[in-house]
C-alpha cells in the first residue's frame, strides 16, 4: 500500500470558512471588485457614496503601499455590502478575493 497523495490537502475547522482560493489573479479580482462595486453603489443612499468612492479611491491606488490602509478600505466596502442585504453579497464575495489575491 502506497502513501502517495496528489493534490491539495485541506483542512477546515469553526465557522464562516469560505474554501480554498487558488490562483487569483489580483488585477482580475481587483476589476471584478470595482465593477461590482459600481453596481452596488447605485443602490445605496447618496450620502454614503462618498464613502465608497474613498475605499475604491484606496484600494485602486493600491493603498499606496500601505496594506493597513489597503484593508481597511476593503473592510469598508464589505462592510456597506453587507448592511444593504443580497444585492452586497456579490461585492462581498469580490472582496475576499480580492484579499486572498493580495495576500490580505
Amino acid at each position: 500500500m502506497s502513501n502517495i497523495h496528489f493534490g491539495d490537502s485541506v483542512i477546515q475547522n469553526g465557522d464562516h470558512n469560505i474554501g480554498v482560493i487558488k490562483n487569483q489573479d489580483p488585477q482580475i479580482a481587483l476589476r471584478e471588485l470595482i465593477s461590482l462595486v459600481a453596481i452596488l453603489r447605485g443602490q445605496i443612499p447618496e450620502g454614503d457614496r462618498g464613502v465608497i468612492d474613498e475605499s475604491i479611491e484606496t484600494i485602486q491606488s493600491g493603498g499606496h503601499g500601505d496594506t493597513g490602509a489597503l484593508r481597511r478600505a476593503l473592510g469598508t466596502i464589505a462592510g456597506i455590502a453587507a448592511v444593504v442585504g443580497e444585492v452586497g453579497v456579490p461585492v462581498i464575495e469580490a472582496v475576499r478575493k480580492v484579499t486572498a489575491a493580495f495576500g490580505l
